[in-house]
C-alpha cells in the first residue's frame, strides 16, 4: 500500500494554510516554510523555520500540527527554531501508521530531517507523542541530541493504564464514532479539545480566534482521521510493543527535562517523577493549573524554563569545546 498524499491545491489545504498564516500573524511570527521528501516513499514533510541563533528542533504532539505551539514560539527569540510537522499532520502528507514499523520510521524520520537541515546535533523540544518519538531517536542516536525538553505527558512512557478517551478510540467499531465526537463541527466549537486536555478556561479565552480556526481547519483535512486513529492504535495497543519501558529509559544518556501541567488529563505529575527518577539525567518541573499543553496556560513560565535549559546546554557545549581544545 502507498501512503495518502495531501493535495496542496485542495480547498481543505488552502483553508488550513490560511488559518495558520493568520495565527502566525496574530503572534507576530514570520516562519519560513521548507518542504522535504522522505525516503522510501517520497513523503512530503513540512518544516517551519523561525528566527536566528543556535538551532533547536521542535516536534509537536498528536499527529504533528505546529500551530498549537504558537504561544510558545515567541518565547524562543534568539534561537534558530525548526518545527517539524510529522507525516499525518501540519500540512505534511497523510500517513497510515499501521503500514510501518513506527519505531523504526520515527528514528529514520528524525535522522533524515536533521540531515536535510544540516544539523549534526541539536536540543529537541517535543510535546506528547512527539516527545515519545524524540526519546526513541535520542536512544538510537544520543550524539545527535544535546538534550530533551519534553512538554506534557510524553506519550507512552512507563504508562500502565490507557486513558479512557484513548481506549474508546482504539475499540473496534468505535474509532470513527470517537473521531466524529472529537472533531469540531464549527470553529466556534473548536475550543473543546483544549478543555478536554485540562487547559485553564481563562487561558483558552485569551487565545485569538485564529487558534480555533486552525483547530477546525486542520481537523478537517482529508487524512486527519486516518492519521489520528492509526497513530493512537500503534502507540497504545500492546500488540505493537511501542511503549517505552523502564529498562529502555534507564539506557537514556541524554539529559531530559519534563515540563508537566498539574491538570494534564492524560497523566498526573507523579508519573513524571517516576520517569525523571529512571533516566540518568532527568528532572521534572510542574506548571500549576496547566493542562496537557502547559505553554498555553503559562507561556512565560514555560518559556523561561526552556530558555534556561537551552542556555545551560550552550554553556555545557562551550566548556566541552574548550576542554577538547586544551587537550
Amino acid at each position: 500500500m502507498t501512503q495518502p498524499i495531501l493535495e496542496h491545491d485542495s480547498v481543505a489545504f488552502q483553508a488550513a494554510r490560511n488559518a495558520e498564516n493568520q495565527l502566525w500573524a496574530d503572534f507576530h511570527l514570520k516562519p519560513k516554510t521548507r518542504w522535504f521528501k522522505i525516503a522510501p516513499d517520497d513523503l512530503r514533510v513540512r518544516v517551519l523555520e523561525f528566527g536566528h541563533g543556535d538551532p533547536v528542533l521542535v516536534v509537536p504532539g498528536n499527529t504533528g500540527d505546529p500551530y498549537a505551539l504558537a504561544p510558545l514560539l515567541p518565547q524562543l527569540v534568539g534561537y534558530h527554531v525548526f518545527v517539524m510537522a510529522r507525516p499525518g499532520g501540519g500540512l505534511s502528507d497523510g500517513f497510515d501508521h499501521e503500514q510501518v514499523d513506527v519505531h523504526n520510521f520515527a528514528v529514520d524520520l528524525f535522522s533524515q530531517i536533521m540531515d536535510k537541515l544540516d544539523l549534526k546535533s541539536a536540543p529537541i523540544i517535543a510535546h506528547s507523542m512527539g516527545a515519545h518519538w524524540a526519546t526513541w531517536f535520542a536512544l538510537a542516536y544520543p550524539d545527535r541530541v544535546q538534550q530533551l525538553i519534553l512538554l506534557g505527558n510524553p506519550g507512552r512512557m512507563l504508562m500502565t493504564k490507557t486513558p479512557t478517551l484513548l481506549k474508546m478510540a482504539m475499540m473496534p467499531g468505535l474509532g470513527k464514532w470517537f473521531m466524529k465526537r472529537q472533531i469540531p463541527k464549527s470553529a466556534k466549537r473548536a475550543w473543546g479539545p483544549l478543555h478536554r486536555m485540562g487547559t485553564d478556561p481563562a487561558a483558552v479565552s485569551a487565545l485569538p480566534q485564529s487558534f480555533a480556526d486552525c483547530v477546525y481547519a486542520f481537523d478537517h483535512l482529508p487524512n486527519y482521521q486516518l492519521a489520528t486513529l492509526s497513530f493512537l492504535r500503534t502507540m497504545n495497543q500492546e500488540k505493537y510493543h511501542n511503549a517505552l519501558k523502564e529498562s529502555q529509559l534507564r539506557e537514556l544518556s541524554v539529559p531530559m527535562t519534563l515540563i508537566w501541567g498539574t491538570n494534564d488529563t492524560f497523566a498526573n505529575p507523579e508519573l513524571g517523577q517516576e520517569i525523571a527518577a529512571v533516566v540518568q539525567h532527568g528532572e521534572l518541573l510542574t506548571v500549576n493549573g496547566a493542562g496537557h499543553e502547559p505553554w498555553i496556560d503559562d507561556p512565560k513560565k514555560v518559556g523561561t524554563i526552556v530558555r534556561l535549559r537551552l542556555k545551560e546546554n550552550h554553556l555545557r557545549a562551550a566548556v566541552s569545546q574548550t576542554s577538547a581544545n586544551e587537550w
